[in-house]
């Protein structure tokens, strides 16, 4: 028995050293550039159902090439949709593209993919574990959401590809997401420079700056892609700017000390405070693991509502009256530190972030305030779960 727990201690103490060295390499190989946008209009998605009908009738319509990357793609019948219009597409002669996650599209069958690959579909997945830090890189994903129509057209956000984003999944009900589409030359290029250095397994290209002239005013975009905790700095130093108000939408809340030190710091300032996160959990242990932060949360004055019309998946930030971020990372360490992510900061005035906002608030009206009590009065699972969820948070 003494040979086995001594032989277990050294493997997870292996695992431990092999996270570590491969968390520095990913760091120093780390893309550090942000590209800024002039603001152009967008339309901002919440529902799966009119998502798959606008992205399926873009990629009916295109011309030269179709680019798409996805965190999760199924086997389901809404995959399948897709994957017909690709073939159809590819048969055409339109280049098309289609990258996946590994861990994400675990379950997307060998014969789907050599189908694709066999109708002139370019398939990749990123991230395989792999030696080197073969345990760092089996948790690394590649989270970003994005696709890239005939150089104009562009979708970003929170959507993946399942039968769960249309609210088909009965436990999880009614699925609520911000995703949003653009019809934009100067930012589908960017977002097709960001796809081509995902897509490059090896000899990745070089991330271009992007190439536009100085931005007049103070109203922009910006587009941040992080992979090795440089979105904890972005979000330190956004939050840090707060005035008025900081609002949260995600369906984890995990945040770093770091972070988590903002927002408390924020309540002590007398700025309103606000996290909303789903009242349903779609993964055994990130939920309940969540509850420690909600106590110190609410006890500094700030407040947590959990949304409860279906699941609720959106990534936003609000501060104040003229800032938002929306994007691909979740309040979690998961999106700080180990995913590759990428997200769209608006920065100008209330008409910019107007719909995100009104989105938010609406989803707020659904939700129920959390309370001390109910956060305490959680079963003997819960609570076995997060003590379980404490010890691997930084994985979660």
């Amino acid at each position: 028995m003494s040979s086995i727990i001594i032989g277990a201690f050294i493997f997870l103490i292996l695992l431990w050293v092999d996270f570590q060295i491969g968390k520095r390499h990913f760091q120093k190989k780390a893309p550090k550039v942000t590209f800024p946008l002039e603001p152009t209009k967008y339309e901002l998605i919440t529902r799966g159902d009119i998502f798959f009908k606008q992205l399926f009738k873009d990629v009916k319509q295109a011309k030269t090439r179709i680019s798409i990357s996805f965190f999760t793609v199924r086997n389901d019948q809404i995959s399948k949709d897709m994957f017909k219009l690709l073939k159809e597409k590819a048969e055409t002669g339109v280049t098309v593209k289609l990258n996946v996650d590994w861990f994400g599209s675990i379950t997307l069958k060998r014969k789907l993919i050599k189908d694709l690959r066999a109708s002139g579909v370019h398939v990749r997945k990123s991230n395989p574990p792999s030696f080197p830090f073969f345990f760092y890189r089996l948790n690394r994903r590649n989270h970003r959401k994005i696709t890239i129509i005939d150089d104009n057209i562009s979708y970003l956000g929170g959507f993946n590809v399942g039968k769960e984003y249309l609210g088909a999944d009965p436990k999880l009900g009614d699925w609520r997401d911000y995703h949003i589409k653009l019809v934009d030359k100067q930012m589908a290029l960017l977002l097709q420079n960001i796809f081509d250095y995902d897509w490059e397994i090896e000899n990745k290209p070089a991330l271009e700056r992007n190439p536009t002239k100085p931005l007049k005013g103070n109203k922009s975009f910006t587009i941040h892609i992080t992979e090795a905790g440089q979105l904890e700095d972005l979000l330190v130093k956004w939050l840090q700017q707060a005035k008025h108000s900081i609002s949260i939408g995600s369906p984890y809340f995990i945040p770093s000390e770091r972070v988590f030190d903002c927002l408390l710091q924020a309540c002590a300032k007398g700025i309103n405070v606000t996290v909303l996160v789903p009242a349903k959990a779609d993964h055994p242990l990130v939920k309940p693991t969540a509850f420690p932060y909600y106590r110190k949360l609410l006890a500094a004055g700030g407040s947590v509502h959990f949304y409860n019309n279906g699941f609720y998946h959106a990534k936003i930030s609000l501060i104040d009256d003229n800032w938002a971020d929306l994007g691909t990372a979740n309040f979690d360490k998961r999106s700080l530190f180990l995913n590759q992510e990428i997200n769209l900061k608006m920065s100008g005035n209330k008409e910019m972030i107007a719909p995100i906002k009104d989105a938010f608030l609406k989803d707020l009206k659904s939700s129920f305030p959390a309370t001390e009590d109910y956060l305490n009065n959680q079963s003997v699972k819960a609570k076995i779960s997060c003590w379980i969820g404490k010890l691997v948070e930084g994985l979660l």
